[in-house]
């Protein structure tokens, strides 16, 4: 049989139940042949935010220093355990600032300081406005003087709105701002305070500003606005370690963990004991319609990792290895949610060093999942060195090959 000849009706009903699933798939049978191709939706004739495009939960895994290739980057599907590598040169010249939680990579060139969205599946790119026109804000705000050197680090990004609109975190220097691709300046939605953690959730913008996590409103006829989508219910004892907000599989999730130095008189340590320090963590579910967060102790048979910089949420189905209703700290190692809300550790002791898995991560590969997942919630990828190939008209098509 002549499967290049199977007709428009199923090769296209077949297409649709591929991207339903994941783009990747999709992508492959286009590459297939050209009837295929000829019958199907080309990505790249449609805006690169087009929802059915997007790579939703994939992850682009740090740059490996002893790569032999370092022309193409691992990614991950973090809920099938799908592994590609992508040709990426769109990556030259920027650096890699944040993921979004659709799979966008959020770059930001090295010379103008122009800020892009990149698909790392389809290669599709969308233009932001250069960073630097939030210079006059800033200014005008008085708060330039503190801060003479601005590089205005992207820490957060992802979309609004169902109408494009995308929503960064400057959290230097303390602005949020939105705009469409294509638009020549940002619009300011607030500044002068801290909104992370932030995060893209069911295409709607969230942040939290102490006590409550925030939605970006852009309603038709209003500026965009900060309103208040739940209360934080639980108080924050001791000081913040760490604090996430995560997409559980469809679930909006509130992750924080405290620390706090337990004195010797009230646990009868000796006095030449070393200083005990507690960690104290909480999982909250974000209600949205009660307008409240609900801690929780089953994540639904998935497992989080929780870095200084990023956090995800990742099947144990896809990863044997990785142990369901846990998660990944870097402070406290492997933890079941099941098990309580208090962890200690002797700083400097075995039990540290068991338990800070981003310092056992080696250099050189080949890494365990759990390495993988560990130095990606752990590490900035700001390197872009990608070598130079001649490989500018690269067919984006044929961008991906399984590891």
């Amino acid at each position: 049989m002549d499967w290049s000849n199977v007709g428009d009706g199923p090769a296209g009903l077949i297409a649709e139940r591929l991207l339903a699933d994941d783009v990747t798939d999709y992508v492959r049978f286009r590459a297939v042949c050209r009837p295929w191709r000829q019958c199907t939706a080309d990505p790249r004739a449609h805006g690169m935010l087009d929802r059915r495009f997007l790579p939703r939960r994939w992850i682009m895994l740090p740059e490996e220093v002893a790569d032999p290739d370092r022309r193409r980057r691992r990614l991950l599907n973090v809920s099938t355990g799908q592994c590609v590598r992508a040709h990426l040169p769109e990556l030259r010249g920027h650096d890699v600032c944040a993921p979004t939680i659709e799979g966008l990579l959020v770059l930001r060139n090295r010379s103008t300081y122009a800020v892009r969205l990149l698909n790392p599946l389809t290669r599709q790119v969308a233009d932001l406005p250069p960073a630097t026109t939030l210079y006059s804000l800033y200014w005008r705000a008085g708060m330039y003087d503190a801060y003479p050197r601005l590089d205005f680090e992207v820490s957060a990004a992802g979309l609004a709105d169902d109408d494009a609109t995308v929503a960064v975190l400057f959290e230097e220097v303390q602005m949020l701002a939105v705009a469409k691709p294509g638009d020549e300046q940002w619009t300011l939605v607030k500044q002068g305070a801290s909104f992370s953690p932030a995060i893209s959730f069911a295409g709607r913008f969230y942040c939290t500003t102490g006590t409550d996590i925030n939605v970006v409103d852009t309603r038709d006829n209003q500026p965009p606005r900060l309103v208040v989508a739940a209360k934080i219910n639980h108080q924050l004892s001791g000081n913040l370690d760490t604090m996430h907000l995560l997409d559980n599989d469809g679930e909006l999730l509130l992750f924080t963990c405290t620390y706090e130095a337990c004195t010797y008189e009230a646990h009868h340590f000796p006095a030449d004991e070393t200083r005990e320090y507690f960690l104290e963590y909480n999982v909250s579910r974000v209600d949205l319609e009660a307008r409240k967060t609900q801690p929780i102790r089953d994540l639904g048979g998935r497992a989080l990792f929780i870095g200084s910089t990023r956090a995800i949420s990742v099947s144990p189905l896809a990863f044997p290895a990785i142990e369901k209703n846990s998660f990944y700290h870097e402070s406290i190692g492997w933890y079941k949610i099941v098990d309580g809300t208090i962890m200690s550790f002797h700083p400097g002791s075995d039990v540290t060093e068991a338990c800070a898995f981003v310092n056992r991560i080696p250099r050189y590969g080949p890494h365990t999942i759990v390495q993988y997942l560990s130095q990606y919630v752990t590490t900035k990828d700001t390197s872009a060195s990608l070598a130079e190939d001649g490989t500018s008209d690269y067919d984006a098509e044929a961008n991906c090959v399984i590891c």
